[in-house]
Protein backbone atom coordinates (compact mmCIF):
# COMPACT_ATOMS: atom_id res chain seq x y z
CA UNK A 1 0.00 0.00 0.00
CA UNK A 2 2.99 2.45 0.55
CA UNK A 3 4.04 1.93 -3.16
CA UNK A 4 0.18 2.76 -4.36
CA UNK A 5 -0.13 5.86 -1.79
CA UNK A 6 3.55 7.17 -3.07
CA UNK A 7 2.05 7.08 -6.16
CA UNK A 8 -0.98 9.08 -5.65
CA UNK A 9 0.90 11.97 -4.13
CA UNK A 10 2.55 12.17 -6.80
CA UNK A 11 -1.05 12.11 -8.83
CA UNK A 12 -2.38 14.87 -6.86
CA UNK A 13 0.48 17.41 -7.62
CA UNK A 14 -0.14 16.12 -11.27
CA UNK A 15 -3.55 16.17 -11.17
CA UNK A 16 -3.14 19.50 -9.47
CA UNK A 17 -1.66 21.14 -12.19
CA UNK A 18 -5.15 20.36 -14.13
CA UNK A 19 -6.32 23.51 -12.56
CA UNK A 20 -4.15 25.78 -14.96
CA UNK A 21 -6.91 27.09 -17.19
CA UNK A 22 -6.60 29.54 -14.76
CA UNK A 23 -3.50 31.00 -15.90
CA UNK A 24 -5.12 31.64 -19.12
CA UNK A 25 -7.55 34.10 -16.38
CA UNK A 26 -7.11 37.92 -17.08
CA UNK A 27 -5.33 37.40 -20.54
CA UNK A 28 -7.62 40.26 -22.06
CA UNK A 29 -7.79 42.50 -19.41
CA UNK A 30 -4.98 44.28 -21.31
CA UNK A 31 -7.04 45.08 -23.71
CA UNK A 32 -9.94 47.22 -21.64
CA UNK A 33 -11.97 44.50 -21.85
CA UNK A 34 -12.74 44.55 -17.54
CA UNK A 35 -14.40 47.68 -16.36
CA UNK A 36 -12.25 49.02 -13.96
CA UNK A 37 -14.65 51.08 -12.35
CA UNK A 38 -13.90 50.18 -8.43
CA UNK A 39 -12.50 52.90 -6.58
CA UNK A 40 -8.47 51.32 -5.58
CA UNK A 41 -7.94 51.40 -1.88
CA UNK A 42 -4.96 51.19 0.13
CA UNK A 43 -3.77 49.88 3.81
CA UNK A 44 -4.74 51.29 6.83
CA UNK A 45 -2.08 49.52 8.83
CA UNK A 46 0.71 47.21 8.78
CA UNK A 47 1.08 44.37 7.52
CA UNK A 48 2.21 42.95 10.18
CA UNK A 49 -0.22 43.96 12.61
CA UNK A 50 -2.43 40.96 11.25
CA UNK A 51 -0.45 38.51 13.28
CA UNK A 52 -2.33 39.60 16.44
CA UNK A 53 -6.00 39.58 15.23
CA UNK A 54 -8.79 37.27 14.91
CA UNK A 55 -7.66 35.10 17.92
CA UNK A 56 -10.99 34.29 19.10
CA UNK A 57 -11.98 32.73 15.74
CA UNK A 58 -10.36 29.69 15.71
CA UNK A 59 -7.84 30.93 13.60
CA UNK A 60 -3.95 31.06 14.17
CA UNK A 61 -2.46 34.04 11.72
CA UNK A 62 1.50 32.29 11.26
CA UNK A 63 2.51 34.98 9.25
CA UNK A 64 1.97 38.27 7.70
CA UNK A 65 5.34 39.54 5.81
CA UNK A 66 5.36 42.32 3.24
CA UNK A 67 6.79 40.95 -0.52
CA UNK A 68 8.44 43.12 -2.45
CA UNK A 69 7.62 44.44 -5.88
CA UNK A 70 9.07 41.98 -8.58
CA UNK A 71 8.29 40.47 -12.42
CA UNK A 72 5.34 42.89 -12.62
CA UNK A 73 3.65 41.58 -9.17
CA UNK A 74 3.12 44.56 -6.73
CA UNK A 75 4.35 45.09 -3.29
CA UNK A 76 1.63 42.99 -1.73
CA UNK A 77 1.10 41.85 2.17
CA UNK A 78 0.63 37.63 2.38
CA UNK A 79 -0.99 36.00 5.30
CA UNK A 80 -0.77 32.49 5.90
CA UNK A 81 -2.70 31.05 8.58
CA UNK A 82 -5.20 27.64 10.09
CA UNK A 83 -8.19 27.55 10.58
CA UNK A 84 -9.48 24.61 13.02
CA UNK A 85 -8.54 21.92 12.93
CA UNK A 86 -6.17 22.54 10.06
CA UNK A 87 -7.40 24.40 7.13
CA UNK A 88 -4.18 25.90 5.75
CA UNK A 89 -4.63 29.22 3.83
CA UNK A 90 -2.86 31.60 2.03
CA UNK A 91 -4.23 35.66 1.44
CA UNK A 92 -2.32 38.14 -0.36
CA UNK A 93 -3.23 41.93 -0.52
CA UNK A 94 -1.71 44.32 -2.88
CA UNK A 95 -0.54 47.48 -1.57
CA UNK A 96 -3.24 49.18 -4.00
CA UNK A 97 -6.60 46.99 -4.10
CA UNK A 98 -9.14 47.61 -6.55
CA UNK A 99 -11.73 45.31 -4.04
CA UNK A 100 -12.04 42.68 -5.90
CA UNK A 101 -11.61 39.53 -4.21
CA UNK A 102 -9.93 36.57 -6.19
CA UNK A 103 -9.91 32.81 -5.21
CA UNK A 104 -8.72 30.13 -6.99
CA UNK A 105 -9.67 26.38 -6.36
CA UNK A 106 -7.84 22.77 -5.67
CA UNK A 107 -6.95 20.26 -7.95
CA UNK A 108 -7.07 16.03 -7.73
CA UNK A 109 -7.63 15.23 -4.17
CA UNK A 110 -6.31 18.86 -3.17
CA UNK A 111 -3.48 19.42 -0.30
CA UNK A 112 -1.93 21.36 -2.69
CA UNK A 113 0.90 24.25 -0.75
CA UNK A 114 1.08 27.45 -1.56
CA UNK A 115 4.09 27.32 -3.53
CA UNK A 116 3.21 24.28 -5.87
CA UNK A 117 2.48 24.49 -9.23
CA UNK A 118 0.50 26.72 -10.78
CA UNK A 119 -0.36 27.83 -7.98
CA UNK A 120 2.23 30.85 -7.95
CA UNK A 121 1.17 31.65 -11.50
CA UNK A 122 -2.50 31.94 -10.39
CA UNK A 123 -1.77 33.97 -7.46
CA UNK A 124 1.02 36.29 -9.51
CA UNK A 125 -1.89 37.03 -12.40
CA UNK A 126 -4.71 38.20 -10.00
CA UNK A 127 -2.36 40.37 -7.81
CA UNK A 128 -1.06 42.23 -11.07
CA UNK A 129 -4.04 43.27 -11.63
CA UNK A 130 -5.07 44.20 -8.08
CA UNK A 131 -7.06 41.40 -6.72
CA UNK A 132 -6.94 40.54 -3.41
CA UNK A 133 -6.10 36.33 -3.93
CA UNK A 134 -6.83 33.72 -1.63
CA UNK A 135 -5.89 29.57 -1.37
CA UNK A 136 -6.31 26.61 0.79
CA UNK A 137 -5.19 23.20 1.25
CA UNK A 138 -8.43 22.12 2.12
CA UNK A 139 -7.55 20.75 5.40
CA UNK A 140 -4.75 18.09 5.00
CA UNK A 141 -1.56 17.80 3.20
CA UNK A 142 -1.06 15.98 -0.08
CA UNK A 143 2.68 14.83 0.63
CA UNK A 144 2.21 14.10 3.84
CA UNK A 145 -1.13 12.96 3.93
CA UNK A 146 -1.42 11.48 0.85
CA UNK A 147 -5.21 10.30 1.04
CA UNK A 148 -4.85 8.82 4.61
CA UNK A 149 -7.39 12.54 4.62
CA UNK A 150 -10.50 9.98 3.60
CA UNK A 151 -10.24 8.44 7.02
CA UNK A 152 -11.11 11.33 8.82
CA UNK A 153 -14.76 12.50 9.04
CA UNK A 154 -13.06 16.29 9.56
CA UNK A 155 -11.36 16.26 6.98
CA UNK A 156 -13.57 15.05 4.80
CA UNK A 157 -16.09 17.36 5.47
CA UNK A 158 -13.27 20.26 5.53
CA UNK A 159 -11.96 18.91 1.57
CA UNK A 160 -16.17 18.34 0.59
CA UNK A 161 -16.82 22.07 1.18
CA UNK A 162 -16.08 23.80 4.73
CA UNK A 163 -12.58 24.53 4.02
CA UNK A 164 -13.06 26.46 0.90
CA UNK A 165 -16.34 28.53 2.73
CA UNK A 166 -14.22 29.28 5.71
CA UNK A 167 -11.29 30.57 3.80
CA UNK A 168 -13.69 32.94 1.58
CA UNK A 169 -15.11 34.22 5.00
CA UNK A 170 -11.87 34.30 6.59
CA UNK A 171 -10.02 36.25 3.97
CA UNK A 172 -13.18 38.58 3.44
CA UNK A 173 -12.48 39.98 6.88
CA UNK A 174 -8.72 40.10 6.50
CA UNK A 175 -9.14 41.95 3.83
CA UNK A 176 -11.80 43.97 5.60
CA UNK A 177 -9.79 44.68 8.36
CA UNK A 178 -6.39 45.70 6.21
CA UNK A 179 -8.43 48.09 3.70
CA UNK A 180 -10.98 49.53 6.23
CA UNK A 181 -13.37 48.09 3.42
CA UNK A 182 -15.33 45.09 2.04
CA UNK A 183 -15.05 43.37 -1.26
CA UNK A 184 -17.17 45.17 -3.80
CA UNK A 185 -16.80 42.33 -5.69
CA UNK A 186 -15.61 38.31 -5.42
CA UNK A 187 -14.57 35.66 -7.79
CA UNK A 188 -14.00 32.09 -8.08
CA UNK A 189 -11.62 30.11 -10.63
CA UNK A 190 -11.25 26.46 -10.69
CA UNK A 191 -11.30 23.37 -12.76
CA UNK A 192 -11.24 19.29 -12.40
CA UNK A 193 -11.83 19.98 -8.66
CA UNK A 194 -12.03 23.78 -8.42
CA UNK A 195 -14.85 23.17 -10.74
CA UNK A 196 -16.50 20.97 -8.63
CA UNK A 197 -16.24 23.14 -5.25
CA UNK A 198 -17.03 26.27 -7.60
CA UNK A 199 -20.96 24.66 -8.19
CA UNK A 200 -20.31 23.69 -4.39
CA UNK A 201 -20.02 27.33 -3.52
CA UNK A 202 -22.87 28.51 -5.46
CA UNK A 203 -25.41 25.81 -4.21
CA UNK A 204 -24.36 25.95 -0.39
CA UNK A 205 -22.82 29.23 0.04
CA UNK A 206 -24.34 31.49 -2.75
CA UNK A 207 -23.47 34.84 -0.69
CA UNK A 208 -19.43 33.96 -1.02
CA UNK A 209 -19.18 34.86 -4.85
CA UNK A 210 -20.26 37.40 -7.62
CA UNK A 211 -18.79 34.89 -10.28
CA UNK A 212 -17.40 31.63 -10.58
CA UNK A 213 -15.55 30.58 -13.69
CA UNK A 214 -16.15 26.76 -13.07
CA UNK A 215 -13.94 24.14 -15.90
CA UNK A 216 -14.56 20.80 -16.28
CA UNK A 217 -15.82 20.19 -13.04
CA UNK A 218 -16.09 16.92 -11.10
CA UNK A 219 -19.43 17.18 -9.41
CA UNK A 220 -20.86 14.05 -9.02
CA UNK A 221 -17.48 12.89 -8.17
CA UNK A 222 -19.07 9.48 -6.43
CA UNK A 223 -19.79 8.21 -9.44
CA UNK A 224 -16.74 9.33 -11.24
CA UNK A 225 -14.51 7.60 -8.87
CA UNK A 226 -16.91 4.24 -9.62
CA UNK A 227 -16.30 5.01 -13.19
CA UNK A 228 -12.49 4.44 -12.31
CA UNK A 229 -13.55 1.45 -11.12
CA UNK A 230 -15.47 0.00 -13.92
CA UNK A 231 -12.58 1.21 -16.17
CA UNK A 232 -10.08 -0.51 -14.14
CA UNK A 233 -12.21 -4.11 -14.98
CA UNK A 234 -12.34 -2.95 -19.03
CA UNK A 235 -8.64 -1.65 -19.16
CA UNK A 236 -7.53 -5.13 -18.01
CA UNK A 237 -9.58 -7.15 -20.06
CA UNK A 238 -8.01 -4.76 -22.44
CA UNK A 239 -4.73 -4.52 -22.14
CA UNK A 240 -3.88 -1.79 -24.90
CA UNK A 241 -0.87 0.10 -25.58
CA UNK A 242 -0.42 2.92 -26.73
CA UNK A 243 0.40 1.43 -30.69
CA UNK A 244 -3.41 -0.22 -30.48
CA UNK A 245 -5.20 3.47 -29.09
CA UNK A 246 -3.26 5.09 -32.23
CA UNK A 247 -4.59 2.97 -34.61
CA UNK A 248 -8.20 3.31 -33.07
CA UNK A 249 -7.65 7.07 -33.55
CA UNK A 250 -7.45 6.84 -36.39
CA UNK A 251 -9.80 4.98 -37.32
CA UNK A 252 -11.93 7.13 -35.34
CA UNK A 253 -10.97 10.64 -36.41
CA UNK A 254 -11.33 9.00 -40.55
CA UNK A 255 -15.10 8.63 -39.24
CA UNK A 256 -15.93 11.19 -37.36
CA UNK A 257 -13.69 13.95 -38.22
CA UNK A 258 -15.40 15.88 -40.62
CA UNK A 259 -18.93 15.33 -39.06
CA UNK A 260 -18.52 19.28 -38.45
CA UNK A 261 -17.74 20.16 -42.38
CA UNK A 262 -13.93 19.96 -41.92
CA UNK A 263 -10.89 17.95 -42.07
CA UNK A 264 -9.62 19.90 -39.51
CA UNK A 265 -8.39 17.21 -36.82
CA UNK A 266 -11.05 17.67 -34.28
CA UNK A 267 -14.16 16.28 -33.29
CA UNK A 268 -16.54 18.96 -32.53
CA UNK A 269 -18.70 16.86 -30.64
CA UNK A 270 -18.59 13.42 -30.36
CA UNK A 271 -22.41 12.64 -29.67
CA UNK A 272 -22.52 12.86 -33.54
CA UNK A 273 -19.72 10.26 -33.98
CA UNK A 274 -21.49 6.93 -34.88
CA UNK A 275 -18.26 5.15 -33.94
CA UNK A 276 -18.03 1.30 -33.24
CA UNK A 277 -14.59 -0.46 -32.48
CA UNK A 278 -15.70 -3.88 -33.78
CA UNK A 279 -17.30 -2.35 -37.42
CA UNK A 280 -15.08 0.51 -37.80
CA UNK A 281 -11.03 -0.69 -36.61
CA UNK A 282 -9.53 -4.14 -38.27
CA UNK A 283 -10.15 -6.99 -35.82
CA UNK A 284 -7.54 -9.29 -35.51
CA UNK A 285 -7.65 -13.07 -36.65
CA UNK A 286 -8.65 -15.44 -34.13
CA UNK A 287 -5.21 -16.40 -31.94
CA UNK A 288 -3.50 -13.44 -33.43
CA UNK A 289 -2.90 -9.68 -32.40
CA UNK A 290 -0.95 -7.08 -33.60
CA UNK A 291 -0.46 -2.37 -33.53
CA UNK A 292 -3.22 -2.52 -36.23
CA UNK A 293 -5.96 -4.21 -35.24
CA UNK A 294 -7.93 -5.08 -32.13
CA UNK A 295 -8.55 -8.48 -30.17
CA UNK A 296 -12.20 -9.54 -29.86
CA UNK A 297 -11.42 -9.17 -25.86
CA UNK A 298 -10.05 -5.41 -26.49
CA UNK A 299 -13.07 -4.62 -28.79
CA UNK A 300 -15.29 -5.74 -26.04
CA UNK A 301 -13.48 -3.73 -23.74
CA UNK A 302 -13.86 -0.35 -26.15
CA UNK A 303 -17.41 -1.07 -25.82
CA UNK A 304 -17.49 -1.09 -22.16
CA UNK A 305 -15.42 2.01 -21.85
CA UNK A 306 -17.82 4.31 -24.79
CA UNK A 307 -20.77 2.29 -23.35
CA UNK A 308 -20.21 3.63 -19.10
CA UNK A 309 -21.51 1.76 -16.25
CA UNK A 310 -24.46 -1.23 -16.53
CA UNK A 311 -25.80 -1.40 -12.95
CA UNK A 312 -28.63 -4.03 -12.70
CA UNK A 313 -28.85 -4.67 -16.51
CA UNK A 314 -29.70 -0.48 -17.06
CA UNK A 315 -27.70 2.40 -18.50
CA UNK A 316 -25.92 3.96 -14.70
CA UNK A 317 -23.51 6.76 -15.65
CA UNK A 318 -21.94 8.10 -18.93
CA UNK A 319 -19.20 6.11 -21.11
CA UNK A 320 -15.73 7.65 -21.71
CA UNK A 321 -15.85 10.13 -24.88
CA UNK A 322 -14.77 9.24 -27.77
CA UNK A 323 -11.89 11.97 -28.97
CA UNK A 324 -9.08 12.03 -26.30
CA UNK A 325 -7.22 8.75 -27.85
CA UNK A 326 -5.63 11.57 -30.84
CA UNK A 327 -2.53 12.67 -29.61
CA UNK A 328 -2.11 16.12 -28.83
CA UNK A 329 -0.88 18.66 -26.14
CA UNK A 330 -0.77 17.01 -22.46
CA UNK A 331 -3.22 18.28 -19.99
CA UNK A 332 -1.03 17.07 -17.31
CA UNK A 333 1.97 19.34 -17.91
CA UNK A 334 4.32 20.45 -20.93
CA UNK A 335 5.85 17.73 -23.17
CA UNK A 336 5.91 16.15 -26.23
CA UNK A 337 2.68 15.21 -27.88
CA UNK A 338 0.82 12.38 -26.29
CA UNK A 339 -2.59 10.65 -26.70
CA UNK A 340 -5.07 12.02 -24.04
CA UNK A 341 -5.05 8.38 -22.77
CA UNK A 342 -1.81 8.84 -21.60
CA UNK A 343 -1.28 8.25 -17.67
CA UNK A 344 -5.16 8.61 -17.45
CA UNK A 345 -5.85 5.36 -19.12
CA UNK A 346 -2.43 4.33 -19.91
CA UNK A 347 0.35 4.07 -17.81
CA UNK A 348 3.49 5.43 -19.11
CA UNK A 349 6.56 3.86 -18.94
CA UNK A 350 8.34 3.83 -16.15
CA UNK A 351 5.02 5.84 -14.33
CA UNK A 352 5.58 8.08 -11.09
CA UNK A 353 2.10 7.21 -11.04
CA UNK A 354 2.80 3.63 -10.14
CA UNK A 355 0.95 0.04 -12.04
CA UNK A 356 -2.23 1.97 -12.86
CA UNK A 357 -4.03 4.64 -14.77
CA UNK A 358 -5.03 7.43 -12.62
CA UNK A 359 -8.57 7.06 -13.50
CA UNK A 360 -7.56 3.47 -11.67
CA UNK A 361 -6.00 4.98 -8.56
CA UNK A 362 -8.94 8.04 -8.19
CA UNK A 363 -11.24 5.09 -7.42
CA UNK A 364 -10.70 5.22 -3.64
CA UNK A 365 -12.56 3.21 -1.08
CA UNK A 366 -13.70 5.97 0.94
CA UNK A 367 -15.51 8.00 -2.26
CA UNK A 368 -17.77 5.17 -3.59
CA UNK A 369 -18.90 3.34 -0.26
CA UNK A 370 -20.24 4.30 2.80
CA UNK A 371 -18.72 1.26 4.32
CA UNK A 372 -15.14 2.19 2.75
CA UNK A 373 -13.92 -1.51 3.11
CA UNK A 374 -10.40 -1.11 2.43
CA UNK A 375 -10.35 -4.24 0.50
CA UNK A 376 -12.74 -3.01 -2.26
CA UNK A 377 -11.14 -3.03 -5.79
CA UNK A 378 -12.55 -2.74 -9.46
CA UNK A 379 -11.86 -6.30 -9.35
CA UNK A 380 -14.75 -7.37 -6.45
CA UNK A 381 -16.93 -4.18 -7.25
CA UNK A 382 -20.67 -5.30 -7.38
CA UNK A 383 -21.91 -2.80 -10.12
CA UNK A 384 -25.67 -4.19 -9.33
CA UNK A 385 -25.24 -3.40 -5.55
CA UNK A 386 -22.48 -0.80 -4.75
CA UNK A 387 -24.11 2.21 -5.94
CA UNK A 388 -26.96 2.16 -3.32
CA UNK A 389 -24.41 1.90 -0.70
CA UNK A 390 -23.35 5.87 -1.00
CA UNK A 391 -26.06 7.58 0.07
CA UNK A 392 -24.13 9.14 2.99
CA UNK A 393 -20.52 9.95 0.69
CA UNK A 394 -23.03 11.40 -2.13
CA UNK A 395 -24.36 14.33 0.63
CA UNK A 396 -21.37 15.11 1.43
CA UNK A 397 -18.98 15.39 -1.33
CA UNK A 398 -21.48 15.55 -4.92
CA UNK A 399 -22.22 19.04 -5.98
CA UNK A 400 -25.35 17.62 -8.29
CA UNK A 401 -27.92 20.02 -6.55
CA UNK A 402 -29.26 22.04 -9.45
CA UNK A 403 -30.86 24.74 -7.55
CA UNK A 404 -29.16 27.59 -8.14
CA UNK A 405 -32.31 29.59 -7.32
CA UNK A 406 -30.53 31.63 -3.98
CA UNK A 407 -27.58 32.11 -6.25
CA UNK A 408 -29.36 33.82 -9.11
CA UNK A 409 -31.35 35.78 -6.82
CA UNK A 410 -28.66 37.60 -5.37
CA UNK A 411 -27.00 38.07 -8.96
CA UNK A 412 -24.50 35.52 -9.11
CA UNK A 413 -23.24 34.85 -12.25
CA UNK A 414 -21.71 31.36 -13.65
CA UNK A 415 -19.52 30.68 -16.52
CA UNK A 416 -18.68 26.84 -17.15
CA UNK A 417 -16.60 25.00 -19.32
CA UNK A 418 -15.58 21.52 -20.52
CA UNK A 419 -13.48 19.65 -23.30
CA UNK A 420 -15.39 17.37 -25.72
CA UNK A 421 -12.31 15.32 -25.45
CA UNK A 422 -11.49 15.39 -21.60
CA UNK A 423 -10.00 12.04 -20.78
CA UNK A 424 -10.48 13.03 -17.03
CA UNK A 425 -13.64 13.69 -16.52
CA UNK A 426 -16.82 12.64 -18.70
CA UNK A 427 -18.23 16.17 -20.84
CA UNK A 428 -21.85 14.70 -20.43
CA UNK A 429 -21.90 15.07 -16.88
CA UNK A 430 -21.57 18.97 -17.22
CA UNK A 431 -24.13 19.38 -20.10
CA UNK A 432 -26.53 16.65 -17.91
CA UNK A 433 -25.89 19.28 -14.71
CA UNK A 434 -26.46 22.67 -16.74
CA UNK A 435 -29.37 21.05 -18.48
CA UNK A 436 -30.69 20.35 -14.85
CA UNK A 437 -29.96 23.36 -13.13
CA UNK A 438 -31.41 25.34 -16.40
CA UNK A 439 -34.97 23.44 -15.40
CA UNK A 440 -34.62 24.44 -11.89
CA UNK A 441 -34.08 27.81 -12.86
CA UNK A 442 -36.95 28.71 -15.63
CA UNK A 443 -36.95 29.37 -19.33
CA UNK A 444 -34.71 32.56 -18.55
CA UNK A 445 -31.81 30.37 -16.61
CA UNK A 446 -28.97 31.57 -19.93
CA UNK A 447 -29.50 35.25 -18.06
CA UNK A 448 -26.87 34.33 -15.08
CA UNK A 449 -25.51 30.98 -16.46
CA UNK A 450 -23.78 29.78 -19.12
CA UNK A 451 -21.62 26.68 -20.69
CA UNK A 452 -19.33 26.45 -23.26
CA UNK A 453 -17.95 22.94 -24.81
CA UNK A 454 -14.52 23.33 -26.38
CA UNK A 455 -14.23 21.23 -29.18
CA UNK A 456 -10.64 18.89 -29.18
CA UNK A 457 -9.66 20.30 -25.38
CA UNK A 458 -8.49 17.62 -23.09
CA UNK A 459 -8.72 17.85 -18.91
CA UNK A 460 -8.55 21.55 -18.15
CA UNK A 461 -6.32 22.32 -21.11
CA UNK A 462 -4.61 20.96 -24.01
CA UNK A 463 -5.43 18.22 -26.23
CA UNK A 464 -6.31 19.21 -30.57
CA UNK A 465 -8.35 21.80 -30.60
CA UNK A 466 -8.47 25.75 -28.76
CA UNK A 467 -7.18 25.83 -24.80
CA UNK A 468 -6.44 29.26 -24.46
CA UNK A 469 -9.22 31.35 -23.59
CA UNK A 470 -9.92 34.15 -21.04
CA UNK A 471 -13.41 33.45 -19.06
CA UNK A 472 -13.05 35.27 -15.90
CA UNK A 473 -12.47 38.55 -17.75
CA UNK A 474 -15.94 37.56 -19.61
CA UNK A 475 -17.21 36.72 -16.02
CA UNK A 476 -15.77 40.50 -14.34
CA UNK A 477 -17.44 42.01 -17.75
CA UNK A 478 -21.18 40.09 -17.01
CA UNK A 479 -21.16 40.67 -13.18
CA UNK A 480 -19.96 44.10 -13.58
CA UNK A 481 -21.17 45.87 -16.78
CA UNK A 482 -23.96 43.38 -17.46
CA UNK A 483 -22.59 41.84 -20.71
CA UNK A 484 -23.64 38.55 -21.38
CA UNK A 485 -20.94 36.47 -22.70
CA UNK A 486 -21.96 35.14 -26.45
CA UNK A 487 -18.94 34.29 -27.11
CA UNK A 488 -15.79 33.89 -25.40
CA UNK A 489 -12.59 33.91 -28.17
CA UNK A 490 -10.33 30.90 -27.89
CA UNK A 491 -6.76 29.89 -29.65
CA UNK A 492 -4.24 27.39 -29.68
CA UNK A 493 -0.64 27.75 -29.60
CA UNK A 494 2.08 25.38 -30.60
CA UNK A 495 5.73 26.50 -30.29
CA UNK A 496 5.08 29.81 -29.52
CA UNK A 497 2.66 30.11 -32.33
CA UNK A 498 -0.92 30.52 -32.70
CA UNK A 499 -2.34 27.82 -35.02
CA UNK A 500 -5.69 27.95 -34.52
CA UNK A 501 -8.56 30.26 -33.16
CA UNK A 502 -12.21 29.51 -33.12
CA UNK A 503 -15.67 31.27 -30.81
CA UNK A 504 -16.47 29.19 -28.21
CA UNK A 505 -20.49 29.27 -28.13
CA UNK A 506 -22.50 29.21 -25.35
CA UNK A 507 -24.56 26.03 -25.02
CA UNK A 508 -26.33 24.53 -27.11
CA UNK A 509 -25.56 26.43 -29.69
CA UNK A 510 -21.64 25.72 -31.35
CA UNK A 511 -19.53 27.02 -33.39
CA UNK A 512 -20.64 26.67 -36.76
CA UNK A 513 -18.73 26.36 -39.75
CA UNK A 514 -19.46 28.98 -42.40
CA UNK A 515 -18.95 26.34 -45.24
CA UNK A 516 -15.80 28.46 -46.75
CA UNK A 517 -12.66 30.18 -45.49
CA UNK A 518 -9.67 28.91 -43.32
CA UNK A 519 -10.78 26.13 -40.96
CA UNK A 520 -8.54 27.34 -38.02
CA UNK A 521 -9.44 30.57 -38.25
CA UNK A 522 -12.41 31.82 -35.93
CA UNK A 523 -13.98 34.47 -38.48
CA UNK A 524 -14.68 31.08 -40.73
CA UNK A 525 -17.33 30.59 -37.99
CA UNK A 526 -20.72 31.33 -36.04
CA UNK A 527 -22.13 30.71 -33.56
CA UNK A 528 -25.67 28.70 -33.97
CA UNK A 529 -27.73 25.76 -33.62
CA UNK A 530 -25.91 22.74 -34.07
CA UNK A 531 -28.11 20.69 -37.02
Amino acid sequence: MGRIFGALALVLMAAGSAEAQGVNAFTDADTGAIPYSATEVTARMECKSLIGRFTRDEVAILSAEVIPAANGVPEHCRIDGVISPQIEFQVNLPKEWNRRFYMFGNGGLAGERPEDMPRPLLRANALKHGFAVASTNTGHDGKREFISFAKNRQQMIDYAYRAVHMTVVMAKRIAATYYDRAPAFSYWDGCSTGGRQGLMEAQRFPEDFDGIADGAPVLNLVDTQILGLWLGKALEEGNFTFAKIHTVADALYKKCDKNDGTDDGVIDDPRKCDFDPARDVKQCSAGADGDDCLTANQTDALHKIYGGIVSNGKPYFFGYTKGPEIEGTPSLGAGPKLSGWAAWMIPLPNSPFGPKPIQVLFAIPEFVSDDADPKLTYQNYDFDKGPANTVAIRRLVNATDPDLTRFRARGGHIIQYHGWADPALQPLMSIDYYEKAMAASGANGGDFYRLFMVPGMFHCRGGVGTDKFDVMTRLIDWVEAHKAPDAVMASRIEDGKVTRTRPLCPYPTAAIYNGSGNAADAASYSCGAEK
